[in-house]
């Protein structure tokens, strides 16, 4: 059986790499990123069941100095970030994988110690862990990293202890079972762990709709600021405009129509200065395209717009402002490389009758472009170009469309594609999650495992305050007094 208890340890600490690579964002390509945690795991592994053999302890005793510090320095030097984002990121996907070993270790304790039940339910809850990340938490996550920079390092504190306390109060699969205290006392640590993490992500989501709403609201403030300077400019212009009258009559009654005329011009120059350089129904549409093309009008860009877009879109304006601003920016960003002459960018955006919405931006792109495995621009890219576009396909995602970037014929191509919601409404603001369901989860795998692992509700009756509760969720309590009934009634 032992035999089992080793694949397991394996199986761990395989996936405990996986489980940090799920959410891991490295500043070399993948490829190269792959090679080098196989090769520093494979190396890390046998140093660590070397070293337990030599000296006679269990591996997870060795595994904080043979695995987790070597696997900090070593992702740490090839990570994108260097702070206290990575920091959490290690001590949130080691933490999830010790408490996953902990947990299937206690059941196999509890229901014999015969490795059976910790190698098989190693072997499947580490895969459902994964597939879980993959699934809900990996985008949102990266996204949380991308946009926040502030609050990591607290957060990696909290990682850190709970580490240390998983490792203090941990339970290895050969040696005897503590009293009761010290599986009270594991249990606390297990239940407190995830609603802790779930607290802190919950807390970065916030943050992060916090900062997006920010955003938009300064867009918004800046295209009021313009518009009221050029209120202002017009009354000025109302005001003098009799002036101007009366010096074009001047000028036709002294018979200078060539001077009435470039008099005349210059008028109209004025007072083009004083139309919108795009204008749509859409207030928010509006507000970030203003405020976009004054930014690219300082860099010596010229936009050309194609609108056709109504008052009311069935989008949150928050998703359309980051589509818009990062298509918009990377474009400016893209075009200040290149001669005045050449800094044009075309934008359309359409609603179609059946209520998709059509995004494109054109910007002249001399240099070829290569594209990643998830067709977004590969290659290392600069501060404030190119950051954006993984939350434009995430908005993109979130409303089941398409989005594509191309490189052709000297022109970077971004297109995206929105399809109405479900609803007849637009998708509201992201609601906290309920408890509801996880505590009445929580609970039914509580009552599973005190009805399937008599063991376990053995130890935990002993426990005062506590036995109580444990012997009414206990079904031989009842199977008890049910035969206690029936041989009276007999």
């Amino acid at each position: 059986m032992t035999a089992l208890r080793d694949i397991s340890q394996i199986w761990s600490m395989a996936h405990v790499l996986v489980v940090f690579l799920l959410l891991f964002e490295s500043r070399r390509p993948w490829r190269t990123t792959i090679a080098i945690c196989v090769s520093g795991v494979v190396m890390m592994s046998a140093a660590t069941f070397l070293m337990a053999a030599v000296l006679g302890l269990p591996p997870i005793a060795l595994i904080f100095f043979t695995c987790s510090l070597p696997s900090m320095a070593l992702f740490f030097w090839i990570s994108k970030y260097r702070n206290g984002r990575f920091f959490f990121l290690f001590c949130l996907s080691d933490t999830m994988c010790i408490w996953l070993i902990q947990v299937t270790s206690l059941l196999d304790r509890l229901a014999g110690g015969e490795y059976v039940v910790m190698f098989f339910s190693r072997l499947i809850l580490f895969p459902l862990a994964e597939w879980f990340i993959w699934k809900h938490l990996r985008r949102p996550y990266q996204e949380l990293q991308r946009k926040l920079k502030q609050g990591w390092w607290l957060f990696s504190l909290i990682g850190l202890l709970y580490y240390m306390m998983l490792v203090m109060v941990a339970v290895p699969v050969d040696v005897p079972m503590t009293g009761w205290m010290g599986i009270l006392l594991l249990l606390l640590v297990l239940a407190l762990m995830p609603l802790t993490y779930l607290s802190i992500l919950h807390s970065l989501w916030r943050q992060m709709r916090m900062y997006e709403n920010l955003r938009l609201m300064e867009v918004q403030r800046q295209d009021y600021d313009a518009l009221c300077q050029k209120m202002e400019v017009g009354r000025i212009y109302r005001h003098d405009m009799r002036h101007h009258l009366a010096a074009v009559e001047g000028l036709l009654l002294q018979g200078d129509y060539e001077g009435a005329l470039q008099y005349i011009r210059s008028l109209s120059g004025g007072l083009e200065e004083l139309a919108e350089p795009a204008r749509c129904a859409n207030s928010a549409v509006n507000a970030v395209l203003t405020a976009y093309i004054v930014r690219a009008a300082n860099a010596g860009c010229t936009v050309e717009t194609s609108l056709r877009v109504p008052e009311q879109l069935p989008f949150e304006e928050t998703d359309l402002c980051v589509i818009l601003a990062n298509a918009l920016e990377n474009a400016i960003h893209a075009c200040q490389e290149l001669p005045e002459s050449q800094r044009r960018i075309h934008l359309q955006m359409e609603l179609t009758e059946n209520q998709r919405l059509l995004i494109s931006a054109e910007n002249p792109c001399p240099k070829p472009v290569s594209f990643g495995p998830d067709g977004l621009p590969a290659g290392p890219k600069r501060e404030g170009h190119g950051l954006g576009l993984q939350s434009v396909k995430r908005v993109t995602e979130k409303y089941g469309g398409l989005f594509r970037c191309q490189w052709k014929d000297g022109r970077f191509l971004f297109r995206t594609v929105l399809m109405p919601p479900a609803g007849p409404a637009a998708p509201k603001e992201t609601r906290s999650p309920s408890w509801t369901a996880p505590v009445v989860l929580a609970a039914l795998v509580f009552l599973m495992a005190l009805n399937c692992v008599p063991g376990l509700a053995d130890a935990l009756e002993a426990v005062p305050l506590l036995g109580g509760l444990v012997r009414m969720a206990d079904w031989r309590t009842y199977s008890a007094i049910f035969q206690a009934m029936a041989s009276g009634s007999g």
